[in-house]
């Protein structure tokens, strides 16, 4: 069974279980062992008990201080010294086997001896003049964690306000520090935080949002740029339909009043073509004059 709460790693093993045949019937004999880890680099703590049915009769505690089997039933001290040395030599070669055991399953689950914190700051006005700045400390492992205000350098723990290093319920903890500071002098104060698994101290200070243009503005701003464009479109065609318009109403103009002089202007000239008296026809103004206004006309 392998528990990890708050970054300990628990291994419980049961060591041995058998069954003795008696006169009376069948005993069981189990051992437990078990192996706990510790934050930093302490060695983990390890114990084994071992019971012949409900009853506890032999126990190895490696944080005593003559680390050795002892017996717990009192008929175990009847039993000779030759059984408890034995399982005192197995006891302390398996607090070895315990020790490589945990660092392997530690391996496993991707988990270090220190998680350095992931830090940022958040600003929250007080007043028109007055401000919190608050330095936020997550994820960090083991508990212990230093984090401090400067003002241009000057340490500023006195007038801080800094709560007690909180469990996140993942096994890691959080921590946060705040200092009052006046509205428009945020980027003088500068928190500080420190940890054993930061290589280097970690140095924050607040950060204002970027200014950026609401989605309104934008959607503004694209039905004005299309507005503009369709009406240089518009403007563009018309101007060309006026001209070609133009063109073609002075070529009209301009044959019509050629025919016209062709036919009355000058000297008349005699038809090549006799009227109906024998004598050549004159053309006259009005037939021309007529053709030209139809001409204009069509057009």
């Amino acid at each position: 069974m392998v528990s990890l709460s708050s970054r300990t790693l628990l291994l419980l093993l049961a060591g041995i279980l058998a069954l003795t045949e008696t006169r009376a019937g069948s005993h069981s004999l189990i051992y437990f062992l078990t192996g706990v880890s510790r934050p930093g680099l302490g060695e983990p703590h390890f114990m084994a008990v071992g019971y012949v049915d409900d009853t506890q009769l032999v126990h190895f505690d490696s944080d005593a201080e003559n680390p050795r089997a002892e017996p717990r039933a009192l008929w175990m001290q009847q039993v000779e010294q030759v059984y408890l040395h034995r399982h005192t030599q197995r006891g302390k070669q398996q607090t070895q086997i315990n020790i490589v055991d945990l660092n392997n399953l530690r391996g496993y689950y991707n988990q270090s001896k220190a998680d350095p914190p992931t830090a940022h700051v958040t600003h929250h006005p007080v007043s028109d003049q007055k401000a919190t700045l608050r330095c936020w400390a997550l994820g960090f492992y083991p508990k212990d964690i230093t984090l401090t205000w400067h003002r241009d350098g000057e340490d500023l723990t006195q007038d801080m306000e800094l709560v007690e290093t909180r469990p996140s319920g993942d096994g890691t903890f959080q921590k946060w520090a705040a200092v009052l500071v006046p509205s428009g002098e945020e980027q003088k104060y500068t928190c500080h935080v420190e940890h054993e698994g930061l290589p280097e101290t970690l140095t924050l200070r607040w950060e204002p949002p970027q200014a950026t243009v609401p989605m309104w503005g934008v959607i503004a701003g694209l039905v004005l740029l299309a507005a503009v464009l369709i009406g240089a479109v518009v403007t563009v065609v018309m101007m060309k339909r006026k001209r070609s318009g133009g063109e073609a109403a002075s070529y009209t103009r301009a044959a019509g009043k050629h025919w016209g002089v062709f036919g009355c202007g000058g000297s008349p000239r005699a038809s090549p073509w006799p009227d109906a008296h024998g004598e050549a026809a004159l053309p006259t103004c009005s037939s021309s004059l007529s053709h030209t206004s139809r001409a204009l006309t069509k057009s």
